[in-house]
């Protein structure tokens, strides 16, 4: 299921979100940034939902806080106030992916997060395969240093540099 998280300072908002989609997402919600923070810390979180206007900081400032520890979650917006200045910062500071307007569609809302956990999940496969290719690119890096080694010594073929060889092998494979 898509762990998505919602923050919003009116618990009613909560309830309904939680109430519309908890049989499709796993859903965590809070009023509080603190907490918001920590159950990112505690789930595996793909989309996380912020209302915009809060009391004690913007949906804005909070993906700006959460941005440099949490930066793969997808961050929306959602506000009931059409303020172009939100959505403009909102662009610009904190990444968000998609602006969405209060009240909600729930269908609607239900494709954008579904839509954002996907790109959750491309990001996360393109950032394994390039962690993947790295790991690579340091073993052969490592293989082909020790190659220069055997090669200098005379080159005699003895068990440790079979070993080695069937590793070139595979990588190269």
């Amino acid at each position: 299921m898509i762990h998505v998280l919602y923050l919003d300072d009116e618990s009613h908002n909560l309830t309904a979100f939680r109430a519309a989609f908890r049989r499709v997402f796993k859903v965590h919600v809070t009023t509080e940034p603190t907490e918001a923070v920590q159950l990112l810390r505690e789930h595996p979180i793909e989309v996380v939902i912020s209302d915009q206007k809060m009391p004690s900081l913007s949906g804005v400032e909070f993906f700006e806080l959460i941005m440099s520890d949490f930066p793969d979650p997808i961050r929306m917006l959602l506000t009931g106030h059409a303020d172009i200045d939100a959505v403009i910062d909102a662009i610009n500071k904190g990444q968000i992916y998609k602006y969405i307007s209060k009240p909600w569609n729930e269908a609607e809302l239900q494709a954008l997060v579904e839509e954002a956990a996907g790109q959750f999940r491309r990001k996360r496969t393109v950032q394994q395969e390039g962690d993947r290719m790295i790991q690579q690119m340091r073993q052969a890096k490592e293989l082909a240093a020790w190659i220069v080694e055997v090669t200098a010594s005379g080159g005699a073929v003895t068990p440790e540099i079979h070993e080695k060889a069937k590793k070139i092998d595979e990588l190269l494979s």
